[in-house]
């Protein structure tokens, strides 16, 4: 219901329900009206029609003479139909049923040029007439002519236009549905372009922050809203842009005096402080050299079109770490076949990633155990440590800039995993954390082949 195109298509509903109902009590009312309409538009034409048999004579009497057909209907015994003719001034001149006649010379004079009237229980049969007195120039001057017929004849049409009325009530309904349809995809298709700003917006991240709203198509009611979304994501993006610009420019900055201390730590002579102070620069070194590699990971596109085997990228950082490794008191294992594993990727970025994980690895193993580095042909390489593992509720934040567990000793400024997440996401790959099968935490990255 929080939907507004549910809202939409429920008010049209309800609207076209009123409307239908209405459309239905119109109907219904004007057949009403049309089958009386057309009643006394036919008692009408009749009186019209009879009054040429009406006529005066030379010796001023007036006679009423009907052809064999119509003095049949008349002149009936079961009286269905009723016929007589006054002058202006009330005198009755031709009458078909005494009776009427009589009736009808009690009658005041008529104001207009026409009056409908109904006539219950009349006559010896008691039966019930719908009639009507109008006005005529005749041959011989203006006669008053009233013309009735038994209501059967007017139920007959109140009947034919009540089955009109039922023919047509359900096409109303089937009308009503079908523009409740149109009105429903109208709808649809005018939130088409609100629906791909939407999926625009989902879009955006820290590394898609050029995207921008889409304002083609867009309902101008929509416009405001859509152009001040852009115009903060501009000022994002620029808040992005300086941030990164000073992450790499002080990065760069400490490089050079980093190495200037790390030098002369190195030409002092060895001792306990000596040694913290070498542990200390070599961590911030350490750290320097990941702010660099996150600033150019934001700020440069990664080409990950490259043909490379994810075997030999492997072996290489294995190798290059191998030493370390045993200085930390740990060795490495390589497990991977025999074959080239081509992937599509980036090699310089790939090492970064892989010698990331495995110096994380490293970090968090027992000593003495081994940090093994599995590749599969499927493009899978998976690092397994002999650590502690990584508790279920933190999985989700280890690859998050600067998180770090609760209780962590170890060095580092959680920016390793984090610079790993960016580098597979840039290579449209996936990553997973899981427990090793003897103890610790498996962290396993899978690349796309090259096809």
């Amino acid at each position: 219901m929080h939907s507004l195109q549910a809202q939409l298509a429920l008010k049209l509903a309800a609207v076209f329900s009123l409307a239908t109902v209405l459309a239905i009590c119109a109907v219904i009312y004007e057949g009403g009206q049309a089958a009386k309409t057309l009643g006394d538009d036919e008692l009408e034409e009749r009186a019209i029609q009879l009054t040429r048999f009406i006529s005066r004579g030379p010796d001023g009497i007036w006679r009423l003479e009907l052809p064999p057909r119509q003095r049949q209907l008349y002149d009936s015994p079961a009286r269905t139909r009723l016929l007589a003719a006054r002058t202006t001034d009330g005198r009755l001149v031709a009458s078909t049923d005494a009776e009427f006649g009589t009736e009808l010379a009690g009658w005041p004079a008529l104001a207009g040029e026409r009056r409908p009237f109904r006539l219950e229980d009349f006559g010896a049969a008691r039966q019930d007439y719908n009639g009507i007195t109008v006005r005529v120039q005749n041959s011989a001057g203006p006669l008053w002519v009233s013309v009735a017929a038994v209501s059967d004849a007017d139920a007959l049409a109140y009947g034919i236009m009540t089955r009109f009325i039922v023919d047509v009530a359900w096409s109303i309904f089937l009308f009503a549905a079908a523009m409740l349809a149109v009105a429903v995809w109208s709808i649809r298709r005018g939130l088409k372009p609100v629906l791909a700003a939407s999926e625009k917006a989902a879009a955006i991240g820290p590394n898609a922050i050029a995207v921008r709203l889409p304002t083609d198509d867009l309902p101008s009611e929509l416009l405001p809203l859509v152009a001040a979304v852009n115009a903060a994501l501009d000022r994002l993006e620029q808040g992005f842009a300086v941030q990164r610009q000073f992450t790499a420019n002080a990065a760069h900055e400490l490089r050079t005096p980093l190495a200037i201390l790390t030098a002369g730590l190195d030409a002092l002579s060895s001792g306990p402080e000596v040694e913290k102070l070498r542990d200390d620069a070599s961590r911030m070194n350490r750290l320097v050299d990941q702010l660099l590699r996150v600033a150019r990971l934001d700020s440069v596109a990664i080409d990950v079109a490259d043909k490379m085997d994810l075997r030999a990228t492997a072996a290489e950082v294995v190798e290059y770490l191998s030493p370390w490794a045993l200085a930390m008191h740990c060795t490495l294992g390589f497990d991977a076949p025999s074959e080239p594993v081509w992937v599509r990727g980036n090699g310089p970025a790939l090492e970064d990633a892989l010698r990331n994980l495995v110096e994380n690895a490293v970090f968090h193993t027992r000593e003495g155990t081994e940090v093994t580095v599995a590749v599969s042909p499927s493009g899978t390489v998976s690092v397994a440590d002999r650590g502690p593992g990584i508790p279920e509720p933190d999985r989700k934040h280890i690859f998050e800039r600067f998180w770090r567990g609760r209780g962590v000793s170890r060095p580092g400024a959680g920016l390793g995993l984090a610079i790993v997440s960016e580098i597979v996401r840039a290579h449209h790959g996936e990553i997973q954390v899981t427990d090793a099968t003897l103890g610790g935490a498996l962290i396993r990255m899978k690349l796309p082949l090259y096809a």
